[in-house]
């Protein structure tokens, strides 16, 4: 249904009020685009212009010099040598946010469909809320809080402290092992999702009971009716909970950051976009000396670099929506029918 219908909109007020939602509208779009057109044309832009005309629209000389040097020159360069970063290919930090992004993707989604199957249809009415509230009181513990109680688990798994206790009657420690510097590390704090739970039970309590009771008649078993009921009726959903785990995994920057630290092979692309915008910053103010700046423009690693790898980041998000758009827009439009 039409926000505004289509009867009587030759009316000069009607008329008047869809230009005005229009223009409204349109000058949205294009400030959202603003920053990415900018960023593009920066991209394109050679080292010296980037420095003499930042703010300029378009390139005078369209340039790929940027992008040659992220997947080529930049590796081993003398200018970045200093600073430690791009000590592998381009394509190692790549597939390192790849690696992330599916594995997250292949547990998370999985447990978290469970789960919320389960506290959706199999519980009783008292055992229901008390599982949904635990596990949405999840959301309102903001990640900087749960850092370093994290951080001491992963340190000495499954011990949430550094003091190991003994087993009883025993002087033998019970054992431990640390997840620090490893994906296991960035991947197993995150195989739960509270938002994307409170969107599956949403639209699990939406299936008719009638599906379910039938499939129990016939013999199914739980995990049979998930796979053969749940999961068919609730794929649009599923999708657009999956590019949500996709997008949030793939932009992760803290969870690396401290979990990987210095083991820089297993870096994503997340952590190498930060590492050269400080090394660029520094490179530009007085922390640096004039012959470690004039180096790195001479490699032509500037700002036009970082903006050609935030594109390159972009990338796989971008290519993810257009290949499940169909099922992302009606889990959206599912969701917000149910609001």
């Amino acid at each position: 249904m039409p926000l505004i219908p289509q009867i009587g909109r030759n009316h000069i007020r009607i008329r008047t009020l869809v230009i005005g939602i229009s223009l409204f509208l349109w000058a949205g779009i294009i400030m959202h685009l603003f920053p990415f057109w900018w960023m593009l044309a920066t991209s394109f832009k050679a080292t010296a212009e980037v420095y003499s005309n930042p703010a300029g629209f378009f390139p005078k000389e369209v340039s790929f010099a940027s992008y040659k040097l992220l997947f080529g020159t930049l590796t081993g360069s003398k200018a970045l040598a200093a600073g430690s970063i791009f000590q592998y290919p381009m394509t190692l930090y790549i597939k390192n946010s790849l690696i992330l992004s599916f594995t997250t993707i292949a547990i998370q989604i999985p447990a978290t469909l469970l789960l919320a199957y389960a506290c959706s249809r199999l519980h009783y009415p008292i055992a229901r809320s008390i599982i949904f509230y635990l596990c949405v009181a999840t959301m309102m513990i903001p990640y900087q809080v749960k850092m370093i109680p994290v951080f001491l688990m992963l340190s000495h798994f499954p011990w949430p402290t550094d003091y190991i206790p003994y087993i009883p009657f025993t002087s033998i420690q019970f054992p431990s092992f640390s997840l620090i510097g490893s994906f296991w590390g960035i991947i197993l704090p995150i195989t739960f999702n509270g938002y994307n739970f409170l969107i599956m039970k949403s639209s699990f309590d939406t299936i008719d009971k009638g599906y379910i009771e039938a499939a129990r008649m016939d013999g199914c078993s739980e995990f049979g009716i998930v796979t053969h009921i749940i999961l068919p009726l609730s794929r649009p959903v599923i999708a657009f909970v999956s590019y949500q785990a996709f997008i949030m995994s793939w932009n992760n920057f803290l969870g690396p950051w401290i979990i990987l630290q210095n083991v820089q092979q297993k870096w994503p692309l997340a952590v190498i976009i930060y590492q050269l915008q400080a090394f660029l910053t520094a490179a530009s103010s007085s922390q640096a000396t004039s012959a470690s700046a004039e180096a790195m423009r001479a490699a032509g690693a500037g700002y036009n670099a970082l903006m050609a790898l935030a594109l390159i980041e972009c990338i796989p998000v971008f290519t993810m929506f257009v290949f499940f758009r169909e099922q992302i827009m009606k889990g959206v439009k599912i969701q917000g029918l149910k609001a």
